[in-house]
C-alpha cells in the first residue's frame, strides 16, 4: 500500500533561448501558421537549449551535432536539472548533504554512463546514496512519486530529491512540413521530498500503469528525431487522463467544483477537451504549456510549482500525467 509523504520545496529552469510561433513560421520556415498553432495546440513559445541561429541554419537535420551545440551553449539537461534543484532546496531550507536519495528522468540525455542521478548528485554534492534514473518518459513525475510512496520506511532517507529534465529540441525536426518545432520546449523540474518532515503539499501518488504493448507509438531516437503516431496517443492520452480523473475522485469522494487539477502538459488544445469532458472549472486548472511549450516530464510538475504561491491551506490538486512506453499515473496533493 502506498504512503503519503511531503513535498517541502518544488523548482523549475528553462534554457535561455525563447522561441515563438513567430520565428518559427517566418524564420525558420515551419509551413503551419501562428493561427493553426493557436487553434491546434494553444502554445504561443517556447525555450530551447539550441541557439536561434543555429536552429535557422541547420533545421536540426541531426540531432548529434544538437547535442554538440548545446553542450557549448552551456545548456544541458544536467545543467537544467541542477538549477530547478537548487531552487527547491532553497525554497525547503534542506541542504544537499542531507539529501540520501536522488531520482531522475531524462528522456533525451547528453551521456548514458553516468547515470543522470549521479552526474546531479555530483554537481550539487549531494554525497552516497542508492541514486538512480527512472524513466516513464512524460509520466515519470508520477513514476517517482509512486517509487517513493512504496518505500518502506526504513527505506526512506531524511530527505529524497526527484528531478524531471529534458531537451527535446535537440531532438526536434524543424523542417518545413514538420510541426514538432511548435509542440517542444526544453525544461526542468525538481521536488524535495520527506516522509518524516513536513511540507509544503502531501502527496498521495494513487495510480500508476503502462501499456507496452503500445511501446512503438511514442519514440525518440538515441540519433533521432522525435517521432509518435500523434492522433492515437492524443486520443489515448484524452481517454486516460479522464478516466484517471474520475477514478481518483471516486476514490477520494471528490467534486470537480472543490479541487484543482493538472495534466500532462502536452498541448492546451487537449486540457482543453479533458476539461470539456469533466465539466471542470477552467479557472481552477492549472497549466502552463501555452507559455514554455511542451517540456515532456517536467512540464506538470513546473506547472504546479509556478502556481503554488497562488494557493492556500486545504486546497487540492488531482494530478494525471502520461507518457511513452505508454504509461500513466496521477494521484492527490493537498496545500499544508
Amino acid at each position: 500500500m502506498s504512503v503519503p509523504f511531503n513535498i517541502l520545496g518544488m523548482g523549475w529552469a528553462l534554457p535561455k533561448t525563447e522561441l515563438d510561433n513567430t520565428f518559427l513560421h517566418e524564420t525558420v520556415g515551419l509551413k503551419k501558421s501562428p493561427d493553426w498553432v493557436r487553434s491546434r495546440l494553444g502554445i504561443e513559445r517556447r525555450y530551447s537549449v539550441l541557439s536561434k541561429e543555429y536552429i535557422r541554419a541547420t533545421l536540426n537535420r541531426d540531432p548529434v551535432q544538437a547535442v554538440i551545440h548545446a553542450r557549448a551553449n552551456g545548456e544541458t539537461p544536467i545543467t537544467l536539472a541542477v538549477r530547478a534543484a537548487q531552487k527547491a532546496l532553497a525554497r525547503s531550507g534542506v541542504k544537499p548533504d542531507q539529501i540520501g536519495l536522488v531520482v531522475c528522468n531524462c528522456d533525451t540525455p547528453f551521456d548514458l554512463v553516468p547515470s543522470n542521478a549521479h552526474a546531479i548528485a555530483k554537481a550539487l554534492g549531494i554525497g552516497s546514496g542508492p541514486h538512480m534514473d527512472v524513466n516513464t518518459a512524460c509520466s515519470s513525475f508520477a513514476r517517482h512519486m509512486k517509487h517513493l510512496a512504496d518505500l518502506n520506511e526504513k527505506a526512506w532517507p531524511q530527505f529524497a530529491l526527484t528531478v524531471q529534465t529534458g531537451c527535446y529540441t535537440t531532438r526536434t525536426d524543424y523542417s518545413p512540413d514538420s510541426h514538432d518545432g511548435y509542440i517542444w520546449g526544453d525544461g526542468a523540474a525538481a521536488q524535495l521530498c520527506s516522509l518524516r518532515h513536513p511540507g509544503r503539499l502531501k502527496i498521495e501518488p494513487l495510480v500508476f500503469d503502462s501499456a507496452p504493448e503500445d511501446a512503438d507509438d511514442v519514440v525518440v531516437d538515441a540519433a533521432g528525431h522525435f517521432r509518435q503516431d500523434g492522433a492515437k496517443v492524443r486520443e489515448f492520452s484524452i481517454r486516460k487522463t479522464v478516466e484517471m480523473f474520475e477514478l481518483i475522485a471516486a476514490q477520494k469522494k471528490l467534486f470537480a467544483e472543490d479541487v484543482h487539477t493538472v495534466t500532462h502538459q502536452a498541448n492546451f488544445v487537449m486540457q482543453q477537451s479533458i476539461i470539456g469532458h469533466l465539466h471542470l472549472p477552467e479557472e481552477h486548472h492549472i497549466s502552463n504549456v501555452q507559455t514554455q511549450g511542451n517540456i515532456a516530464a517536467a512540464g506538470m510538475p513546473s506547472a504546479v510549482a509556478q502556481h503554488l504561491g497562488k494557493l492556500k491551506k486545504g486546497d487540492q490538486i488531482v494530478y494525471a500525467v502520461l507518457g511513452a512506453g505508454l504509461a500513466w499515473g496521477g494521484g492527490l496533493m493537498e496545500v499544508q
